[in-house]
């Protein structure tokens, strides 16, 4: 299992380098990220976008680049469907979203002749290390489903679940997430926690072990549950982190690094192919966390 941030960036170094396709490259961070990447051999990029800018930005950092190594493309939607065309067709391994709107590139990536998601929806999934936990940890869903129903938290717990396995863990530990950890009838999101936790039970959910409800602090530090009289195997240990909806689960992913001194990565779950998706905001270091995750998971594709 990997433990740190580090060691996640040291578990990407040993792999066999990765295709990667950037999907509006003309962002100077998002070429600060690839330059790095491929400077410690974890990819070999492939960079969509406008040529002339993509040129220029990455002379502006020193990055060193073979134009053989651009596809031009003008205009978001060919960008997006280039890349696409390119990670559904083998030519890349990983996808990393540059500098184009999410909701753009999800529609590409979404229609049915580039056979890249799985049977379950498409979920996000951070994978985040604060200096307050003495581990990694995943939180979803922060960025794709709004209010997502019973059925589809069952399939963003899978989707997070494979992603934690893809990255090491052989049986994550899953809190499910509410204000407190009792059920209560004014408080609809520990009612749904305690049915999910049930629906997992009875083998709604492999691979992983699920609880809940969980208030935050009980489900990642033993202190906190053993004081709150808490018990089972994810109390205290939790390794994924499902929250009632995209707003807390937003909230809780961005508090991360702007609250608690984090970093992360930015993926996307129920995907046949990794894809990094971190906001265009994010910084160099959260891109290439992202890519190296993103290279660590590739070697185990979902079907």
């Amino acid at each position: 299992m990997i433990n740190s941030i580090e060691e996640l960036l040291d578990e990407a170094r040993k792999k066999t380098t990765q295709s990667v396709v950037v999907a509006g490259a003309g962002g100077r961070e998002v070429l600060k990220s690839v330059a790095e990447a491929e400077s410690e051999e974890i990819l070999h990029p492939i960079l969509v976008g406008d040529k002339d800018l993509i040129k220029r930005e990455a002379e502006s950092i020193g990055f060193s680049l073979d134009e053989e190594r651009i596809i031009s493309a003008e205009g978001k939607a060919e960008i997006c469907r280039r890349s696409t065309e390119l990670l559904a067709d083998g030519s890349a391994d990983v996808m990393m979203k540059g500098l184009v709107d999410t909701s753009r590139l999800m529609r590409e990536i979404l229609r049915d002749k580039y056979d890249l998601k799985t049977e379950r929806l498409i979920s996000h999934i951070v994978l985040a290390e604060v200096p307050a936990v003495d581990r990694l940890f995943l939180i979803s869903d922060g960025g794709m489903n709004i209010n997502p129903s019973l059925s589809e938290k069952i399939e963003i717990i899978q989707n997070a679940i494979n992603a934690a396995r893809r990255l090491g863990w052989s049986q994550p530990k899953v809190a499910l997430m509410a204000a407190v950890e009792k059920v209560r009838d004014n408080i609809p999101a520990t009612q749904e926690a305690a049915i999910l936790s049930k629906m997992a039970d009875r083998g709604q959910v492999e691979g992983g072990i699920v609880d809940g409800p969980f208030a935050l602090d009980n489900a990642l530090s033993p202190e906190a549950a053993r004081i709150k009289g808490i018990e089972g195997e994810v109390a205290g240990q939790a390794d994924i982190l499902i929250t009632p909806d995209l707003n807390s689960g937003n909230l809780l992913g961005k508090s991360v690094i702007y609250m608690g001194g984090g970093r992360f990565a930015a993926l996307l779950g129920g995907t046949r192919k990794p894809i990094v998706v971190t906001s265009r905001s994010d910084s160099a270091d959260v891109r290439f966390i992202s890519l190296s995750a993103a290279v660590v998971m590739a070697e185990s594709q979902e079907t």
